[in-house]
């Protein structure tokens, strides 16, 4: 026999015989006995058959044609034979293997008068094919083949951590998260053509049809809310350019605005002056900000009497649970008309009073935008003014962001504070007409103003002390006194999506208070809390939450005096500006101290007080730690002084002094000639 493979097939999967001794015996046996001991076979001689062409080709056709399904008693048998032999040499054995032969093969052995063989037989069978069977040929051991390693990409190396900004901060324990702020990017050259689309419904609100003033029950649930007076202070205009820049200012972590010559921030204070709307009492503390549109029809439907066919297609076209102001407004007056005509018909009390109430929410609505309890005695508790403050602050967080292109929430208010603190910044007409009865902002007429910020950003760059106001509202407290609950230190909310700090401490000089340098935000603004826990902190914060006496510290004397070291503190810890210095420019830091004083200063008087304290205290018995108060007290009252005299350095050698006399000298020239004719 030659060496050529056997192919068998078993259960529809073509195996193959591993050795010349198995295909041998298994050409050899008529009958392969049955692998189940006692089965019956069919006898077999020992002596082998001849082995000539044609028993070879019959052996090599029947080795190619095993059928499936075991059609051939011989065949039947080549395969078990095979099968066992696999088993045995451990080659290739078969787990699918069956363990005995079913009775239908033993029925059929039976049928062809097949004979009984031992346990000895089949022992001495399975001896002589293992001693037949050749010793496995080594295995050739595997060639190795040689490639070119490449080697992997190194790790990337992480950039070590920002530490400082050029411009500054320095120190970033105050702005952790400077590097994701708008001024990063603005310092850098980049983003100079960004600008705030800037979100108000002032005109909207200008032009809002109300209810005749003799219907008081309109009347006096909308006195009673306190949002009245949002009316009077809605303006037509705002300016883009001037809120986009103070927004690029503006600090997520400490809820203020970073200028040159300090922090300053819109208070609860600015708001009860401004606006005239309550900062006490309870701050909205609902759960979210959104609903689902099956919600948001139920509330439509029993809060404003709005038909739900209606209220599905306002929802579809403004693509959630919004209403638009238009909408807005024909359910005002939808409501308005409904309930006039309920009770000239006289119908039920309950209808008109249901007609009534929802008029009243459309307008109030309307005004603020959110929603509130419809009752007189529920809406009278609400802290409008802290609400409607953090939900501004909430957009000034996102504008401070590079991608942010739109901002939103009470931006009139954002208008009147600059313009209360600020009289140069900002086009506006001053209403002659107006008396202090009204709010505040209702003083104010400002214009549309350029939308891009950059002539805003320069001149906040260089901003001088006089330009600001930190106390406008002396003239108002007849009218809206100081209240305690604006020095109340901690989270504001509007409900529990929107909270933000309100740290009045960082603006000590808009409470007529010499600034000091202020703690930690999370020192003032703990960490961890919640609604609930917030609106337990505000309602003590005459006990608790509020800046003490202590840290308030001396009033002022000058409107813009600090403690020493405030200001070179702040640019060390902050960005106070925004765009880099311009060659012909002094350097950045030449004007810190300078900032500090106004631009007179009586040298001849600063110097005869410092030398009359200084000789009253020589003239009495000093020890050490009275000489050092002495010698720091001459220091911080010669600080004057010395700015002083760096400015007309300045100016004198720049020439601008030359350039006034000049100029001077020529006029009077000219006037000398006009006069001799």
């Amino acid at each position: 026999m030659t060496d050529d493979k056997v192919g068998r097939t078993r259960r529809g999967g073509a195996s193959k015989a591993h050795s010349s001794a198995r295909r041998q015996a298994a050409v050899n046996v008529d009958k392969i006995p049955s692998r189940a001991k006692g089965k019956a076979v069919s006898t077999t001689t020992d002596e082998p058959r001849l082995e000539d062409a044609e028993s070879q080709e019959e052996n090599e056709d029947v080795e190619e044609n095993f059928s499936e399904e075991g059609e051939e008693e011989g065949e039947e048998g080549v395969d078990e034979e095979a099968e066992e032999a696999d088993e045995e040499a451990g080659k290739e054995g078969d787990d699918d293997g069956e363990e005995e032969v079913d009775e239908e093969a033993d029925q059929e052995g039976e049928d062809e008068g097949v004979e009984e063989v031992d346990d000895e037989t089949e022992e001495e069978m399975e001896e002589e094919e293992e001693s037949e069977q050749p010793p496995p040929e080594p295995k050739k051991p595997r060639k190795k083949v040689t490639r070119v390693t490449q080697g992997r990409n190194p790790p990337r190396v992480k950039p070590p951590p920002v530490t400082c900004y050029d411009g500054g901060p320095s120190d970033l324990s105050l702005l952790p998260g400077f590097g994701k702020h708008v001024v990063v990017p603005l310092w850098k050259g980049e983003l100079q053509s960004r600008y705030l689309r800037v979100m108000n419904n002032g005109k909207k609100i200008n032009k809002f049809k109300i209810c005749p003033k003799e219907y008081s029950w309109f009347w006096n649930v909308v006195n009673a809310s306190g949002l009245e007076t949002l009316r009077r202070t809605s303006y037509n205009h705002t300016d883009w350019g001037l809120l986009t820049a103070f927004a690029e200012r503006w600090h997520p972590e400490t809820g203020t605005f970073h200028l040159p010559i300090g922090e300053m921030t819109i208070t609860l204070d600015d708001v009860s002056s401004l606006l005239h709307i309550p900062i006490t009492g309870k701050m909205l503390d609902h759960n979210g900000m959104s609903c689902t549109k099956e919600d948001g029809e139920e509330m439509c439907v029993e809060y404003l009497n709005f038909p739900i066919n209606k209220c599905k297609k306002e929802f579809k076209k403004m693509k959630g649970a919004h209403i638009g102001f238009k909408t807005l407004k024909d359910l005002y007056i939808d409501n308005l008309r409904d309930a006039l005509k309920a009770e000239r018909l006289k119908k039920p009390a309950e209808d008109v009073e249901f007609l009534r109430e929802c008029t009243i929410r459309c307008y109030l609505l309307y005004l603020i935008g959110e929603p509130f309890s419809p009752t007189k005695v529920c809406i009278n508790t609400w802290n409008w003014g802290a609400s409607g403050l953090a939900y501004l602050y909430n957009y000034l967080d996102a504008a401070s962001r590079p991608r942010c292109g739109n901002h939103g929430g009470y931006n009139c208010l954002f208008q009147a504070g600059i313009m209360a603190h600020f009289k140069t910044f900002s086009g506006r007409f001053v209403d002659p007409k107006y008396i202090h009865d009204n709010p505040y902002a209702a003083r104010f007429l400002p214009l549309k103003g350029p939308k891009f910020p950059g002539e805003h950003r320069s001149a906040l760059d260089t901003m001088r002390m006089d330009e600001v106001v930190f106390c406008p509202y002396e003239e108002h407290r007849q009218t809206r006194p100081f209240q305690d609950s604006s020095w109340y230190t901690g989270w504001i909310m509007c409900g529990s999506a929107i909270i933000n700090p309100h740290l009045p401490e960082r603006v000590l000089r808009q409470f007529g208070h010499v600034q000091s340098i202020p703690r930690h935000p999370d020192v003032s603004a703990k960490a961890g809390m919640n609604r609930f826990t917030i609106a337990d902190a505000f309602a003590s914060y005459l006990t608790a939450n509020y800046v003490t006496e202590e840290m308030r510290g001396p009033k002022v004397v000058r409107a813009f005096d600090t403690v020493p070291g405030y200001i070179p503190w702040l640019y060390r810890v902050s960005h106070p500006k925004i765009l880099p210095p311009v060659e012909a420019d002094p350097p950045t830091h030449a004007n810190l101290e300078e900032d500090n004083v106004s631009g007179e200063c009586d040298v001849s008087e600063v110097t005869k007080k410092v030398r009359a304290d200084l000789r009253k205290a020589l003239d009495g018995q000093l020890n050490l730690a009275d000489a050092l108060v002495v010698i720091e007290k001459a220091y911080t009252d010669l600080e004057p002084v010395d700015a002083y005299l760096v400015r007309r350095k300045r100016k004198r050698d720049s020439g601008e002094g030359t350039k006034k006399r000049k100029k001077k000298k020529k006029t009077t020239t000219e006037d000398a000639g006009t006069s001799s004719l």
